[in-house]
């Protein structure tokens, strides 16, 4: 394979499996073009991933291990700027007519056309895959603005929820990039729009959620109604249409796997970093945190145990068994994994004592008067009698 010289000229790939037919392409397409070669299928995905970006990819059909058709299927799954030509002999153009059909090539040319078409249709591949990039561009600039203006918005009318926001986002980066999905910007901005809903809550319903502090059920279904509001805020804007998927996802229990896969999987992280936000909030240690949302039905334990690694955590045979619960699900027997105290910080029972019936009462009457953090972490044992 070739690497390619400093040059401002289009970058163009031509893949051949015959030596000779390799360099004349070539050399007819230097005068115009950066030229790269590879020998076959696999060498020309090496040369697109080594290289910077790619104008145009001519092929041969017929080559050992990938024939050209399906190479540039890869290349348009991959690299979709990249326009696709196939190079063809005479009784390939069957083949080429299907393949242009299935709109996977931009055209096709025969190896016994002239020089002058070979160099035209390489023209007209370069000149398309600029204004595709230009366009993109400049609808990604767009994007950038209008998702940017909505975010100022949130800044500006919460700023809590916006540090919130930011907290949220910096676990989905650091989640997405342990199961090597950082390059997905759309999950980042999901995490970032999680919470633009927050415009439509009350500035105390949001300190009570940047806190962790429990919430009224009126409270708690204006925030669980925050990621279908930031659904409709996006939904007007283009290209965001996976983003709008992720965020609906948020709302309400976890949804069945739907047909992207990277969908579900960001819903997951997005999920995970919310929930992981909130414990956090309410003073539960990470490692802790990560535990009760282990022991949740239905827990998406691959993007929990990238949050595991990415904090540093192991599991072991004891944290696999810490339930993260209600106040009046606790049992004689059961022992505390971590203190059990009230939202003003106040310790009610210490980290590592049993809970006995007496114990259980003090809860009781504690709870009358104040709020207590839930969940609370115990560790299930035989009960005392």
């Amino acid at each position: 394979m070739t690497q390619p010289t400093p040059d401002a000229r289009p970058v163009v790939l031509v893949v051949d499996d015959e030596p000779d037919i390799l360099n004349l392409v070539a050399l007819l397409l230097r005068r115009e073009h950066t030229v790269l070669t590879a020998v076959d299928g696999e060498d020309a995905l090496r040369v697109l991933a080594a290289n910077p970006p790619v104008a145009a990819v001519v092929s041969d059909m017929r080559m050992p291990k990938m024939d050209g058709v399906e190479l540039l299927r890869r290349v348009q799954l991959e690299y979709p700027d990249a326009t696709r030509i196939l190079h063809t002999a005479h009784t390939d153009v069957t083949a080429a007519i299907a393949a242009i059909n299935s709109g996977g090539v931009f055209r096709y040319v025969t190896k016994a056309s002239g020089t002058d078409e070979l160099r035209a249709v390489v023209r007209d591949a370069v000149a398309l895959n600029a204004r595709t990039t230009g366009e993109r561009q400049m609808l990604d600039q767009t994007l950038k603005a209008s998702v940017q203006a909505l975010f100022s918005v949130l800044e500006m009318s919460s700023p809590v929820s916006f540090a919130r926001a930011g907290r949220i986002r910096t676990v989905v980066e650091d989640i997405s990039r342990q199961m090597q999905l950082s390059a997905l910007w759309e999950i980042e901005v999901a995490a970032m729009a999680s919470q633009l809903g927050a415009v439509t809550v009350p500035p105390t319903v949001l300190q009570k959620l940047d806190k962790g502090q429990p919430c009224s059920p009126e409270e708690q279904a204006m925030i669980d109604a925050m990621p279908g509001v930031a659904a409709q805020l996006l939904s007007t804007i283009p290209m965001l249409e996976d983003v709008v998927e992720i965020v609906r996802g948020l709302s309400g229990p976890r949804p069945t796997a739907s047909n992207s896969p990277i969908i579900d999987a960001a819903i997951d992280i997005v999920r995970v970093a919310m929930e992981f936000e909130t414990l956090t909030s309410r003073g539960v240690e990470a490692d802790s945190a990560i535990t009760v949302l282990e022991c949740r039905e239905n827990a998406p334990m691959v993007t929990l145990a990238a949050l595991r690694a990415v904090k540093g955590f192991e599991s072991t045979a004891v944290q696999q068994q810490v339930r993260g619960l209600r106040v009046i699900d606790l049992e004689s027997g059961m022992r505390v994994a971590q203190d059990i105290v009230t939202t003003t910080g106040l310790v009610l029972i210490g980290r590592g004592m049993v809970v006995t019936d007496i114990l259980l009462d003090r809860l009781a009457n504690f709870a009358r008067t104040v709020d207590i953090v839930e969940p609370v972490l115990a560790i299930p044992g035989a009960r005392l009698r």
